[in-house]
C-alpha cells in the first residue's frame, strides 16, 4: 500500500475549498499509484470543515478513512504549536472534528496551543501524532524538549525540505533525530496542488485502514521509503502553480479546473 502522510486538500488555508481541485488531486494520486493519503489540512484553514462536509456528503466512510474513487483518505489536521513547529494528528473522523473544535481558542498566532497540551489531547482521542518537517526554518519542532518529541509516533521526511536543502542533508538530520528520540521516519509530499504528489511516499508492507494499523506499521517498521527522481520537478512546478492560482482574484469554490 503506497501512502502519502502529508497532503493538503486546500490550495491555501486562506482560500476556498474547491471540489474540482480536490478531485484533480485524487486523480493525480491514482496516476501516481498512491493507495492512500493523509488529508492533514491546517487546523486554522478558513474552509477546514467544508472539506469534511464534502467528504461526508459524497463518499463512504469505512474503518477510519473515506473511500474516494479507490483512494483511502484519512482524516487529519496539521496544528501549529507554541514556540514553533507543526504536528499532524491523524484520527477517526469524529476525533479530528472534536479536536478541531477544542482548538478554536488557539487559532491565532499569538495564542497557539502548547506542545504538551496538544499531545495530551491527541492521546485522549487515540490519534497518530506526526512531527511535520521538524527542521524547517521558522517551524523547528526539533527545538522542543526531548521528552515531548519522544511522544510522537513518527517524524516527517518532507518533499519541500528535500527540494530546498537537498536529499542528503535532510535525511542525515532527520535520521539523527529519529535515533535520538526513538521515533521512526515516514514521508510526506506536503502537497497543496496535485502536481506535487508522487515524488515521495511510504510503501507499507500491508494495507492499513485504521489508525491502529497505521501506528503498528510505523512502530514495527513494516514499510519502506520511496523517493522518485521527479521529486524536484514536481515540487518546483507545484510551487509555480500555487503562486499563480493564489494571485488570481477569481479563485474560489466554483472555479473550473483541468490540470
Amino acid at each position: 500500500m503506497n501512502i502519502d502522510f502529508h497532503v493538503h486538500g486546500l490550495l491555501s488555508k486562506r482560500k476556498d475549498f474547491n471540489e474540482r481541485f480536490f478531485n484533480e488531486e485524487i486523480e493525480y494520486a491514482k496516476q501516481c499509484e498512491l493507495n492512500g493519503i493523509i488529508m492533514c489540512e491546517h487546523f486554522n484553514a478558513i474552509n477546514f470543515k467544508e472539506i469534511y462536509k464534502y467528504l461526508e456528503e459524497n463518499y463512504e466512510y469505512k474503518d477510519h478513512r473515506y473511500l474516494v474513487k479507490g483512494v483511502s483518505v484519512f482524516p487529519a489536521m496539521e496544528v501549529s504549536i507554541k514556540d514553533k513547529g507543526h504536528v499532524v494528528l491523524v484520527g477517526r473522523r469524529e476525533a479530528i472534528l472534536e479536536i478541531h473544535e477544542k482548538l478554536e481558542p488557539y487559532m491565532n498566532r499569538e495564542n497557539l496551543v502548547e506542545f504538551k497540551e496538544l499531545l495530551d489531547l491527541a492521546d485522549e482521542y487515540g490519534c497518530l501524532k506526526i512531527g511535520a518537517h521538524p527542521f524547517r526554518r521558522g517551524h523547528r519542532l526539533c527545538n522542543h524538549p526531548e521528552e515531548l518529541l519522544k511522544r510522537l509516533d513518527a517524524i516527517d521526511l518532507n518533499a519541500k525540505d528535500i527540494f530546498k536543502k537537498g536529499e542528503e542533508e535532510v535525511i542525515r538530520e532527520l535520521y539523527e533525530l529519529s535515533s535520538k528520540i526513538g521515533v521512526n521516519v515516514i514521508t510526506g509530499s506536503d502537497s497543496h496542488t496535485p502536481l506535487q504528489l508522487g515524488g515521495i511516499y511510504t510503501k507499507l508492507d500491508n494495507p492499513c485502514y485504521t489508525i491502529e494499523e497505521l501506528r503498528l506499521a510505523i512502530t514495527s517498521e513494516d514499510y519502506s521509503i520511496k523517493i522518485e527522481p521527479s521529486l524536484y520537478f514536481r515540487v518546483y512546478t507545484s510551487k509555480i502553480l500555487k503562486r499563480y492560482l493564489i494571485a488570481r482574484t477569481d479563485y474560489n469554490k466554483d472555479m473550473e479546473f483541468t490540470i
